[in-house]
């Protein structure tokens, strides 16, 4: 997407402004075209002022993202977001003129004039009011669309996306630098769009106030674009200030955020009373607001010397006003209905300019996080595949060669040379100490990550060549860190909101003993929720039940290869046993991989494959590595003296 250059956009206040006196004046045209000039100049001074620090002119770029995205997915959003802008822009100065009409008929006794332009006022206040607050209403409307699509779009990117990327620190810090740009500190989506309209809105109205001063007093205006000249540059250094400690406030409300959940949140609690961490954690909390408040005090004293400032300048310019037009009014050369529409036009410019300078600073604040944005939502990937078929016909081998991998920026290797060759009957138990590689050896197998070094084949085809949905779907999986959803227990196996789970799978799940407390038990049974998000009648499933939905997740789905990665680590001794001794039936005589650290259940795997530093070091069955005495050996007996430790 092209962008124009950076000087356009400021620009556009000028020929708003510039469109808005031409409606308004008939006198001196050229003139009011300088002066108008010259505002807009002051607003692009301050737009390349608030960039120096980036070395670079502002290119707007978020805003036309915003504005492009919108055109493309809700164009009405666009229209209403206009016509409000316009709408907006023109009550203003209806406020302040109609009355002026109504006080000079009154005063030169036309009573009925008068009760015809209060009539007028009432009338087009209202109707303007009233458009502004349907068109308002079309525009929150298709804006929450355009919200929910935007979401929807993010959503499917991020699930999508690279899991080692967005593991990395960096990524995450990239990810609340661009939620800035998306939802700018709460003020909403598309908050740029937004203050870009205003921006517009408020320069019209200011050209429209700068029309009313110039009838009065060339001199006067000329007074008024100093003021907002020395305002905007005083102003645009005090908020170049505040952005540069943006970088620093994402810090400050990381670690409150961190802190804030802590202590709300009861899984903590168990940990902070019984090891009596309280007060460590009230300590460290305690200088992390300490340090908070002096970073906000530094921050509120500005605010305040901008405010100062600001009133300062309203003052002399009110005050200089009321030294013109005084003399004017006492020497009846202007009516009193001249007189409260100057002065209202005059405090109001003042007031509008200072917003626009706001704006100004809100758009670049949050269009310099663009670029994460952009970034952040250009995230790469995994599903790279080549769109290969799976032969789903014969036999599975799976080969691992020469396959090397690290995570993220990381210079060890957590798997390093790995070679070996998995057939179709084998029943594979995975084992080594924490941090061996066992789980990396699995996740690469799924594709959840791509080897730095080496291949992984599958009927001897390198696996990114196939179809990424063909070929995660050859897998059964049931992670040790599973996840459950706010949905109903039937569709956390299923993980499909449109499938059933029929009779005889119910029946299966019975007979290996899995969830018989959801079968028997449970008035909605597999209709019952997990979770109270979404339901108050939700379940709150123990960490044994929330293992056996995740068996089951995995045993619903019938395919060619099982994973279970520590499947009992949650379950009583007497359901383990029983899952043990239906293994077979569980597998279904399929290739399978069993990662475990209870090495008494490797005795119902044909094969043993023994993790250490990231390499596999020994590979066999139970009886042959126990004859071989080596690292399989050495971690059995340690698990069997426990076990046969003699009781005190």
């Amino acid at each position: 997407m092209a962008d124009m250059p950076g000087s356009g956009r400021p620009r556009l206040v000028c020929i708003f402004s510039f469109t808005a006196t031409l409606c308004c004046s008939r006198l001196r045209p050229v003139c009011i075209n300088s002066l108008i000039i010259r505002e807009a100049y002051d607003t692009y001074y301050t737009f390349q002022r608030l960039s120096k620090a980036k070395g670079r002119k502002i290119k707007m770029k978020g805003f036309w993202y915003f504005f492009k995205y919108a055109l493309i997915k809700q164009p009405s959003y666009i229209v209403f977001s206009v016509f409000s802008t316009l709408l907006n822009s023109l009550s203003p100065v209806l406020l302040i003129y109609v009355p002026k009409l109504v006080l000079d008929a009154a005063l030169a006794g036309f009573k009925r004039d008068a009760v015809l332009f209060v009539l007028l006022y009432v009338l087009s206040y209202l109707g303007v009011h009233i458009a502004s607050s349907w068109i308002g209403y079309g525009a929150n409307v298709s804006g929450g669309k355009l919200f929910a699509e935007f979401q929807m779009d993010m959503g499917e990117k991020l699930i999508d996306a690279d899991l080692d990327k967005l593991e990395s620190n960096a990524f995450k810090e990239q990810s609340e630098r661009a939620k800035k740009y998306i939802y700018a500190d709460g003020w909403g989506f598309g908050y740029i769009f937004s203050c870009f309209l205003q921006i517009i809105e408020y320069a019209i109205t200011a050209a429209a106030y700068i029309y009313i001063i110039y009838k009065f007093s060339i001199i006067l205006v000329f007074i008024n674009l100093f003021f907002t000249f020395i305002s905007f540059r005083v102003g645009g250094k005090i908020k170049e200030k505040e952005k540069l400690d943006q970088d620093q406030k994402i810090k400050h409300e990381r670690k409150t955020k961190y802190y804030t959940d802590i202590v709300s949140d009861h899984r903590y609690m168990k940990d902070i009373r019984i090891f009596s961490y309280k007060s460590t954690l009230m300590r460290k909390m305690r200088k992390h607001y300490e340090t908070n408040t002096k970073f906000y005090a530094r921050i509120n004293r500005r605010h305040v010397f901008s405010e100062m400032l600001t009133s300062i300048f309203y003052i002399i310019q009110i005050c200089l006003g009321y030294c013109v037009i005084i003399p004017m009014l006492a020497g009846k050369t202007i009516s009193v209905g001249d007189f409260t529409l100057y002065i209202s036009a005059l405090t109001s410019y003042a007031g509008i300019m200072g917003k626009i300078l706001d704006k100004i600073v809100y758009v670049h604040s949050y269009d310099m996080y663009f670029n994460d944005f952009k970034e952040y939502m250009s995230i790469p990937p995994m599903r790279s595949g080549r769109n290969r078929a799976v032969d789903n016909s014969g036999k599975v081998t799976i080969e691992f060669r020469n396959v090397s991998f690290r995570y993220g920026s990381s210079s060890e290797y957590a798997l390093k040379n790995v070679n070996v060759k998995l057939d179709n009957t084998d029943r594979i138990a995975i084992v080594g100490e924490n941090g061996s590689g066992k789980s990396t050896f699995i996740k690469l197998l799924l594709r959840l990550y791509d080897p730095v070094e080496g291949t992984i084949l599958v009927n001897g085809v390198d696996i990114r060549e196939y179809s990424y949905d063909e070929y995660i779907n050859q897998f059964s999986v049931a992670f040790q860190d599973y996840s459950l959803f706010a949905a109903t227990i039937e569709e956390n196996i299923t993980m499909d909101d449109q499938k059933k789970l029929d009779g005889k799978f119910i029946d299966e799940l019975s007979d290996i003993g899995l969830l018989n407390k959801v079968i028997r038990q449970y008035p909605k049974h597999f209709d019952t929720n997990v979770y109270r998000i979404f339901d108050d009648s939700g379940i709150e499933p123990s960490g044994g039940e929330g293992q056996q939905i995740a068996i089951a997740r995995s045993l619903y789905r019938d395919s060619r290869i099982k994973v279970l990665d520590e499947p009992t680590a949650a379950l009583d001794p007497k359901m383990e046993h029983e899952l043990y001794q239906k293994y077979d039936r569980i597998t279904k005589g399929n290739l399978s991989l069993f990662v475990s650290h209870r090495l008494g259940s490797c005795k119902f795997a044909n094969r043993i494959l023994v993790f250490d530093k990231g390499n596999i070091v020994e590979d066999g069955s139970h009886t042959e590595l126990m004859e071989k005495e080596g690292h399989y050996a050495k971690l059995f007996h340690y698990q069997a003296n426990l076990y046969s430790m003699p009781g005190k």
